[in-house]
């Protein structure tokens, strides 16, 4: 199996602007609308925190599962897709996502999820909005910790 990667955004850093929704928009749908975004800023209260949310491309794909059409199955690069002709829109796959990362489009009702092209990134304002390699950033958490962990008291 290929690398998987995650699109990330530390939510202390992220400033809630939505410039990666409009992109993300604009890049697969051809229209500057946050509805057709295929990943989610949610802001959660209290504290202010602006949160990102998008498909994790899980190695078994609850969606893919439940999908009663098999509408939805990983290409040959590896990335999970929805096959618009075969979706009736029944949203098992929102249901189903453990992460909340699958909307259906508003005009169609296919499911739209990201499918890491990380068109976003590069105009992310802050910077924060990252697409890295999962085992990259397991190992960026592990000497976080240590570091927390062995800082001089």
């Amino acid at each position: 199996m290929s690398r998987r990667y995650l699109l990330i955004a530390d939510p202390v850093e992220c400033t809630g602007c939505r410039i990666c929704q409009l992109l993300c928009s604009f890049t697969k749908e051809k229209v500057f609308n946050p509805a057709k975004a295929r990943l989610h800023v949610n802001r959660i209260e209290p504290p202010a925190l602006d949160v990102i949310t998008a498909c994790h491309q899980c190695t078994k794909p609850t969606c893919a599962e439940v999908c009663p059409t098999n509408a939805i199955k990983r290409n040959e690069q590896g990335i999970v897709t929805v096959d618009a002709d075969k979706c009736i829109g029944c949203a098992l796959c929102v249901e189903n996502c453990p992460i909340g990362a699958i909307n259906l489009n508003p005009d169609n009702n296919v499911p739209m999820f990201c499918d890491q092209c990380g068109g976003c990134v590069k105009y992310c304002p802050v910077k924060t909005l990252q697409l890295v390699e999962i085992n990259a950033l397991a190992n960026e958490k592990r000497e976080a910790s240590v570091k927390r962990s062995y800082v001089v008291r």
